[in-house]
């Protein structure tokens, strides 16, 4: 049975149609990725979905009860209320319920009662404890405590008023809620956007392994998409296309089903050109029209094969780039930076040479774009010395795109940049998927992905042979994306890149810079990064660079006896639940007995250990949890 389906879907702003004939079907437990151009709908059909906005025509059905839980891209809070409270506030009919159960409590304490009104009472306070334990209520401290440090709260934040938030923190706070809150059916929204590479990683394995629902996720994280959807959705035209298997499968089969589709055109024009031929040519013998006219009228009920579209618009990038800098690009000698009395880097020596592609790895607010503004001159730092090598011609690519001093259009600023003539600049601007009257918009009125295209090209046209990228693939469809990376594949010069893209890193860079624990450690490859990544978070690292192979070896060792200590804690307290639990029953049986019942003074002594077992239950599984949750995600405390 589905969870959700939808037929004959449409959706129209205006005149102009988003969604056409859309069908969609998600079942119990499946999880669909739901990719498509930037625009094409996405978030419009998820937003439909959810109940958040109307659509013109069609039919969508749910499974009665069906929960459905929603990520935005803006999300709204309370006011005046910290990180904490926020999703605490999610439990109140349990804590309710806890509240009733600490007043039986402290009700059968009262000396003042008869047998009957105690048993009555002890019978409330049995029947409210195990409602409590049913619907998970010793389970909300550890749960709330797991997701928080999952998606990268420290608990020094956890007392912020929630006026205080980035936007990034906003949406991960909104994650965290979403992720609380028992769903069938999860409908996120970009879900990665404003995670750093270890909370992405929690959420992959919260999404694989603890989360029984289903999920319809937009994402342009294709590492996240490899490993956490069985399908994939694609948006094209208003119409849903489906894939099994995850975004590579997708890549392989989408490539696979054009080369056939196209292999089958061709042979059926063979096929439909040589039996016109034949018609035309037929002979003005009687035999020879009738035969003419039955291979026509069989013509008219074949089923045309469509021709495979040409590749669709999609950006075209070149960083030519100016001639070969010197052999060193960049060096840092003994370079040490802080703010507010919190040292970010401490006495960095680096080295870049020619060639290098560095991907810029590390914690949100360690410290990587402070180090890009440092190189690029626009900040400075507190000792130490920056230099560029001989012949280096650094171009730089914002994270968030600086418009305060943007004026005109697109054509003017390309025509400015430039030596252009008139068809030059259009037909860069066309490379960048401004056509038409786009290239006349005010830059004032562009979109956000729009205004990254528009830097993209002043990168381009800078012929720079040092590139330093600050997360070039945000607000940036997965086309786009690709030909970034073909472009940066191809280009023949050094590259410095900051990205929580997984998939765009493994493609482009040869090496990875890690901010750890104010320094910068030289990794090989991602993998090599994850496996260290915990161990150096522990340790005071020293401050010259170690090697990957002494950082692998000591990371290896600390990690597995951290695993084994959680572990053998696992064991134990679930050993603790089990004897908590039979004694437990064992008082709650002894309540029940008639002849405990006209004991006052038994009864009192039973119902206060019942009392305190079920407190000490209450911290066991809370302590269980926080290291079931810690076990899974492979969180080092």
């Amino acid at each position: 049975m589905s969870l959700i389906q939808v037929n004959n879907l449409d959706k129209f702003y205006g005149a102009e149609p988003i969604l056409q004939n859309l069908d969609l079907e998600i079942h119990p437990g499946e999880k669909w990725g739901l990719i498509g151009r930037n625009g094409c709908g996405k978030t419009t059909l998820m937003k439909i979905l959810a109940g958040k906005e109307d659509y013109d025509r069609g039919e969508i059905g749910s499974a009665q009860n069906c929960r459905i839980g929603y990520l935005e891209q803006e999300p709204n809070f309370e006011t005046k209320i910290t990180i904490y409270q926020e999703l605490r506030n999610l439990f109140q009919d349990l804590d309710q319920l806890h509240d009733e159960i600490e007043r039986a409590r402290q009700q059968i304490s009262d000396h003042a009662l008869n047998g009957e009104q105690l048993d009555r009472l002890v019978e409330e306070h049995y029947h409210l404890s195990q409602e409590y334990e049913q619907k998970g209520g010793f389970l909300i401290e550890g749960r709330i405590q797991g997701v928080l440090r999952g998606l990268g709260f420290s608990k020094e934040r956890w007392t912020d008023s929630v006026v205080v938030l980035s936007g990034g923190e906003r949406t991960r706070l909104a994650l965290a809620k979403i992720l609380l809150v028992p769903s069938d059916l999860l409908l996120l929204d970009e879900p990665t956007n404003y995670l750093d590479m270890a909370a992405i990683e929690w959420l992959e394995e919260y999404l694989k392994l603890q989360f029984k629902g289903a999920a319809l996720i937009i994402s342009h994280d294709r590492f996240f998409l490899d490993r956490v959807v069985q399908g994939i959705f694609e948006l094209d035209s208003g119409k849903i296309k489906r894939y099994r298997g995850n975004y590579t499968d997708y890549r392989n089969q989408k490539e696979f089903n054009l080369q056939a589709q196209a292999k089958a055109f061709q042979i059926q024009q063979k096929y439909l050109q040589k039996q016109e031929k034949f018609i035309r040519e037929a002979g003005a013998s009687e035999k020879s029209k009738r035969k003419a006219n039955s291979v026509e009228k069989r013509l008219q009920k074949i089923e045309r094969i469509q021709k495979p579209s040409a590749a669709s618009k999609s950006l075209k990038l070149n960083f030519s780039g100016h001639e070969a800098s010197g052999r060193e690009v960049l060096l840092l000698e003994g370079l040490s930076k802080g703010f507010d009395n919190k040292i970010i880097f401490r006495d960095v020596n680096l080295r870049v040479e020619s060639g290098d592609r560095v991907g810029l790895i590390g914690p949100n607010g360690s410290g990587k774009t402070t180090l890009i503004k440092m190189i690029l001159g626009l900040d400075s730092p507190d000792t130490g010395r920056i230099s560029l090598g001989y012949e280096v011609y650094p171009g730089y690519f914002p994270q968030i795109v600086d418009d305060s001093g943007l004026s005109g259009t697109p054509f003017q600023m390309v025509m400015d940049m430039a030596d252009l003539d008139n068809t030059e600049a259009r037909t860069i601007l066309g490379r960048f998927l401004f056509s038409g009257d786009d290239v006349f918009k005010n830059v004032t009125d562009l979109s956000g992905g729009e205004r990254r295209r528009l830097s993209l090209i002043k990168l381009m046209l800078s012929k720079s042979n040092l590139l330093i990228l600050d997360e070039p693939t945000n607000h940036l469809d997965l086309e786009s994306i690709e030909a970034i990376e073909k472009a940066l594949v191809d280009f023949n010069g050094t590259i410095l890149v900051v990205s929580h893209d997984r998939y765009f890193l493994n493609k482009v860079v040869n090496r990875y810079l890690a901010v750890l624990d104010e320094n910068l450690i030289s990794f090989g490859s991602y993998q090599d990064y994850l496996d260290a990544n915990n161990f150096q978070a522990k340790q005071g690292t020293a401050s010259k660079l170690k090697n990957d192979a002494q950082v692998r070896w000591e990371q290896n060792k600390e990690v597995q006896r951290q695993l084994k200590r959680k572990q053998r804690r696992l064991e134990q307290t679930e050993t603790e639940i089990g004897e908590l639990e039979a004694e437990k029953k064992k008082i709650s049986d002894l309540l029940n007995d008639p002849s405990i019942f006209a004991d006052y003074n038994k009864s009192l002594v039973l119902a206060k250990d019942l009392s305190e077992i079920e407190t000490k239950l209450a911290e066991a599984y809370r302590v269980w949890e926080e290291l079931s949750l810690e076990l899974s995600a492979n969180i080092i405390e």
